[in-house]
């Protein structure tokens, strides 16, 4: 990379990094997010989802989990998701946030997601990865990490849910389209990611697939 020292100084000034949850969030037992349904208003400002079957039992990455409606801009689709992978990342990832005692003892979890608009309205810009989150081998849940900029680490073919529609050319989903979408999560640097979950709300347990 060329002129390494400015490029750098401006790229760390620009990845201002914060996650959902803090990291102390990363202590309590659990999974899932939390409330279930938000409706987008006319200003398209929130994404909305809900359950229509039951959770399967035992789903594994790359088995999808039942149909879910997804709701943006006053527009509700059915999706299919299927999460396919997670990349690990390195504790010494987060080190260019220049924030160690904030990083201390995480690292990232990136968890794909592939998506499948299978029936009803085209939705404008749904946002597929709102209630995808991830339990720890310590039983704790991954915490969803919001980047300002970018990591160096992320890997090559994980691309976020604006990039994922960038290649598509462009960002209204219509029935029989598929997309993998990638996200990062934050979990303890000594943790593994033993399953990624779908929240169904305060009343029904989250979708999950174990990650072999």
């Amino acid at each position: 990379m060329s002129m390494h020292s400015n490029t750098r100084y401006r790229r760390r000034l620009a990845l201002a990094a914060v996650a959902t949850l803090t990291a102390v969030s990363l202590a309590a037992c659990g999974g899932g997010s939390g409330k279930k349904s938000r409706s987008g208003g006319s200003d398209g400002a929130a994404a909305g989802s809900s359950e229509s079957t039951e959770a399967p039992k035992n789903l594994k990455l790359g088995q999808a989990g039942p149909v879910q409606e997804i709701t943006k801009y006053n527009k509700t689709g059915k999706f299919s998701l299927t999460p396919t992978k997670v990349t690990l990342g390195k504790p010494a990832d987060l080190d260019e946030l220049n924030d160690k005692k904030k990083y201390k003892d995480l690292k990232v979890a990136w968890i794909y997601v592939k998506a499948q608009h299978v029936g009803g309205a085209a939705v404008k810009e749904p946002m597929v990865m709102s209630d995808v989150s991830g339990e720890t081998s310590k039983g704790q849940p991954a915490t969803k990490f919001l980047l300002i900029g970018d990591l160096s680490s992320r890997p090559a073919d994980c691309h976020g849910n604006d990039a994922a529609k960038s290649l598509e050319g462009d960002d209204i989903w219509k029935k029989g389209e598929t997309r993998t979408v990638c996200e990062p999560y934050l979990i303890p640097s000594d943790a593994t990611l033993k399953a990624v979950t779908y929240s169904q709300g305060y009343y029904k347990a989250p979708v999950k697939w174990a990650v072999r």
